[in-house]
C-alpha cells in the first residue's frame, strides 16, 4: 500500500521551508543556551571514549550514574578532541528553550539540520531531542524528564552523541561482537538469532579477549583495521547463559533482565583478562547456527559481510549515514569475509576460532 508524503511525516513546498527555518533556530537556541549552563549544571562526570575527551554536565544525578555503570573510561587521553555536552530536562530546567511547531519527522531533523553543520535526532515517543555542533564539538539532549527515557538507554546513554562526537573520516563506532588472540581479532556479524552474543560469549569463557559484544569504536586506516572498547558491558538472554553452563541471578549476573528480558553484566568479571585495550582485526565472521560437529569456515563475498554488518549498525547509529556507511565500506573491503558454521560444544567453538586467529596473524 503506498503512503503520502503526510503519512510519512514529510512535508512540501512553503511548509517544509518554515519547518527547516524553525528547526535551524530552535537547535541553535538550544545548544547556546546548553554552552551557557554547561558551567553551572550540578553534576559532572569526564570520560575518555576512542577518540574523544568528554565533558558530560547532567540536571540531575541518575543520568550521570547511568554512564558511569555503562561506559569503559579510558586512563589516558589517546588522539582525542575535546567535546562539551549537556544533558538536561525541562522539569530541572523549565526554562529551556522548547519546540512550539507541530513535531517534526524523521528526515525533517536530520537532513534538514544536516547541511548547518549539525547532527540532530527527535523521538517523538519521549519527546526528546539530541543534537551536535560538529564545529564547536558541543552537544545537547534535551529531556521532558530523566525519568521519561526509552528502555534501552541504560545500555548505552546518550549513544547518538557519542557517536556523532567519535566520528572521523577513517573513525567510528559500528554494532558488532568481537573476538581477539594475542591481539589479533575479527568481527561477529549478522541478525539477531544467527549466535553472534553466544559465540562472543563462547569465546570469552574460554580463553579468547574482546573489545566488546554490542557497539565498539573502529578505525580504518591505510589497510590496517583496528578495534577499541566503549562499553563496559555485553548481555544475554537467561536460555543463552544456560547453554554455556551459566545461572542468572549469580555473581557478576545477578542483575535484573533488560528491556529485552536480557542480563546485562561485565565480561571482565566473568573471565579475569578477557576484555582487550585494542584488537588489530584480521576478518569478518558471519556465524550460523549449523550444530554441526565441528566449527568450520567458509569463504563469503565482501557484499556477504556488507549485507550482515551494515543494517544493525546504520539502524542504531544514525544521523550520519553517509559517512557510516563509508567506515562500513571500508572494513568490508579491507577483510577477507567468512561464514562460521557453528557446533553446539562452546570450547570447541573457542578453539576453532583461537587457530582460525593464529592463521591470519601468520
Amino acid at each position: 500500500m503506498a503512503h503520502s508524503q503526510a503519512d510519512r511525516g514529510e512535508l512540501n513546498g512553503d511548509a517544509a521551508t518554515e519547518m527547516s527555518r524553525d528547526l535551524l533556530a530552535f537547535a541553535r537556541e538550544l545548544l547556546s543556551f546548553a554552552e551557557r549552563e554547561h558551567g553551572r549544571i550540578p553534576h559532572r562526570r569526564t570520560f575518555i571514549l576512542p577518540g574523544v575527551l568528554l565533558d558530560i554536565g547532567y540536571s540531575a544525578p541518575q543520568f550521570a550514574q547511568l554512564c558511569d555503570r555503562a561506559y569503559l573510561s579510558a586512563s589516558a587521553p589517546e588522539d582525542v578532541q575535546s567535546v562539551r555536552l549537556a544533558v538536561l530536562d525541562y522539569e530541572a530546567l523549565p526554562h529551556m528553550p522548547r519546540w512550539r511547531g507541530p513535531a517534526p519527522g524523521f528526515h525533517d531533523v536530520t537532513s534538514g539540520l544536516a547541511a548547518h553543520g549539525l547532527r540532530a535526532a527527535y523521538d517523538a515517543g519521549y519527546a526528546t531531542w539530541d543534537i551536535y555542533d560538529l564545529a564547536r564539538g558541543l552537544g545537547v539532549r534535551a529531556m521532558q524528564a530523566t525519568t521519561l527515557r526509552p528502555p534501552w538507554e541504560p545500555s548505552f546513554p546518550l549513544r547518538l552523541l557519542l557517536h556523532w562526537a567519535a566520528r572521523d573520516p577513517r573513525r567510528g563506532m559500528i554494532h558488532a561482537g568481537t573476538l581477539g588472540h594475542r591481539g589479533y581479532g575479527a568481527f561477529l556479524v549478522g541478525a539477531g538469532g544467527s549466535g553472534k552474543s553466544g559465540t562472543t560469549l563462547s569465546g570469552i569463557l574460554h580463553g579468547l579477549t574482546s573489545v566488546g559484544d554490542d557497539y565498539v569504536a573502529v578505525s580504518s586506516r591505510d589497510a590496517i583495521v583496528e578495534t577499541l572498547p566503549v562499553l563496559r558491558r555485553m548481555k544475554q538472554d537467561v536460555a543463552g547463559l544456560r547453554r554455556l553452563g551459566l545461572e542468572a541471578g549469580k555473581g557478576p549476573l545477578d542483575g535484573p533482565p533488560n528491556w529485552q528480558g536480557k542480563v546485562e553484566f561485565d565480561f571482565q568479571a566473568l573471565a579475569a583478562g578477557a576484555r582487550a585495550e585494542r584488537l588489530t582485526m584480521t576478518a569478518i565472521l558471519m556465524p550460523h547456527i549449523a550444530r554441526a560437529p565441528s566449527s568450520s569456515f567458509r569463504p563469503a563475498t565482501a557484499k556477504e559481510a556488507m549485507i550482515a554488518m551494515a543494517p544493525s549498525s546504520l539502524f542504531q547509529l544514525h544521523g550520519s549515514w553517509r559517512e557510516d556507511f563509508g567506515l562500513i565500506a571500508s572494513v568490508a573491503r579491507t577483510l577477507p569475509a567468512f561464514h562460521l558454521d557453528l557446533s553446539e560444544d562452546p570450547k570447541e567453538i573457542a578453539a576453532a576460532i583461537r587457530s582460525f586467529l593464529d592463521s591470519r596473524a601468520r
